[in-house]
């Protein structure tokens, strides 16, 4: 009898086993650059950088594992689905569960290999619904214990906590957020009060720490666990609230009297890790006055970078392209008709046309999602490139080199579509 209990127990460990696997789970005992098309991505391991941009079809969510397992997410997007929403694209993995879950699933997947079941840091760029979550949505819930609405970031925490948030706005002082209000931020959406219960409910009761996100310094986004180890390793903060970092001091993008969008007022960053640099600028791209001072002051080329405002309009620009000259462009897009990719940008950075040839540095462009009505009609745009489905960027150790798989976003397989690399930091 104890031989039949031993034997079936064995049977259910066996079959528990596959169906982790099955469900991409972490059983796996490949290394980090054994991928395989078709295959789902093997886990991270210490000394790699990862950094997922995490496909929804409902707002941007850019997912970070650094080299000592330190783990960041920046936004964690959760726009509403109905007629007058700009959200055109197919939702992931499909319409019968909601964006903030999706991203949970993901993250836990991946965190899973750091041995940590929380974030550490949670970045939000800016007050917009595709970029922190949409509150008072159709089917969003109110939760009863902060007075926030279920949604984006705030949703999240409940399903995947972060011990610590950096966001533009935070003060002691305004606990409510009024300073969203004062500034009479063009674009701002009626909502940070529910951020602001949220954050005073879980900092009270829930042991958040939360930060305002400061320009010019390299000392809040850092490595938690071993830093000693990864000395080329850094996160400086170049802009937020209209304002850059000129070498010396922070500078008002905008003059005094003018009130910036609230598009201009993300937090940028630059992450380096030996040659390879990783620009993030949210929704700063060239149609405020941020992002060519931002990269006129960073002033050298650059490896990889998630595309500004979604590669909206009038981004990506001459003046800033030609300095940053990335190999890779990650573009978290959604909207409808031609609005997300714009035809215009997309043109800029792929013509032939020698009075274009500004951006001569090879490079690929990969897309977590675009919309049929701007991606059929234009596919001689789109020759070459990747579209639809997760984008990781993989660098190897010590940041000489980096990989980009794109994922298949529609289930929780996580296999890999495509794979390119390694590609040479310089």
């Amino acid at each position: 009898m104890k031989r039949l209990l031993l034997f079936a127990a064995l049977i259910l460990l066996s079959l528990s086993c596959k169906k982790a696997e099955a469900e991409g789970g972490s059983k796996d005992s490949r290394g980090p650059l054994d991928v395989t098309v078709g295959q789902s991505l093997p886990n991270w391991a210490e000394g790699y950088l990862d950094i997922h941009a995490i496909s929804t079809g409902r707002g941007e969510c850019t997912f970070y594992i650094l080299p000592d397992g330190t783990s960041m997410c920046v936004d964690v997007g959760e726009m509403v689905t109905s007629t007058s929403s700009p959200v055109s694209v197919t939702q992931r993995p499909n319409a019968s569960t909601r964006a903030y879950f999706t991203q949970a699933k993901y993250m836990k997947h991946f965190l899973e290999a750091t041995g940590h079941n929380a974030l550490d840091y949670m970045v939000m760029t800016h007050f917009h619904a595709d970029h922190y979550g949409t509150p008072g949505g159709a089917g969003f819930i109110q939760s009863s214990a902060g007075n926030y609405c279920m949604t984006g970031m705030m949703a999240l925490y409940s399903t995947l906590p972060y011990k610590k948030v950096f966001d533009r706005a935070y003060s002691e002082s305004d606990p409510d957020y009024n300073f969203i209000a004062e500034s009479a931020v063009s674009y701002s959406e009626p909502s940070a009060e529910h951020w602001g219960n949220f954050i005073k409910y879980s900092t009270r009761q829930k042991g958040l720490q939360v930060e305002r996100f400061r320009g010019g310094v390299d000392n809040q986004l850092k490595l938690l666990y071993k830093p000693s180890s990864y000395s080329n390793f850094k996160i400086f903060n170049w802009a937020v609230n209209a304002e850059y970092w000129n070498g010396s001091k922070m500078v008002d993008s905008y003059a005094a009297t003018s009130i910036p969008p609230e598009n201009a007022c993300c937090t940028i960053f630059l992450l380096s890790y030996g040659k390879f640099d990783f620009y993030a600028g949210g929704d700063a791209g060239t149609q405020t006055k941020v992002a060519i001072k931002v990269a006129q002051n960073i002033n050298r080329t650059i490896e990889a970078m998630k595309a500004d405002h979604h590669m909206s309009v009038d981004c990506m620009s001459k003046e800033q392209m030609q300095i940053f000259q990335p190999k890779v462009i990650v573009t978290q897009s959604f909207a409808r008709r031609t609005d997300q990719p714009m035809l215009s940008t997309v043109e800029g950075l792929v013509s032939d046309d020698a009075a274009k040839q500004y951006y001569t540095r090879p490079h690929s462009l990969y897309f977590t999602n675009i919309d049929d009505v701007i991606y059929t009609p234009n596919q001689y745009l789109y020759k070459g490139t990747h579209v639809n489905g997760h984008v990781v960027i993989r660098v190897v150790p010590g940041g000489d080199q980096f990989y980009v798989y794109q994922l298949d976003d529609t289930n929780s397989l996580y296999k890999v579509k495509s794979i390119e690399g390694p590609i040479s930091c310089e």
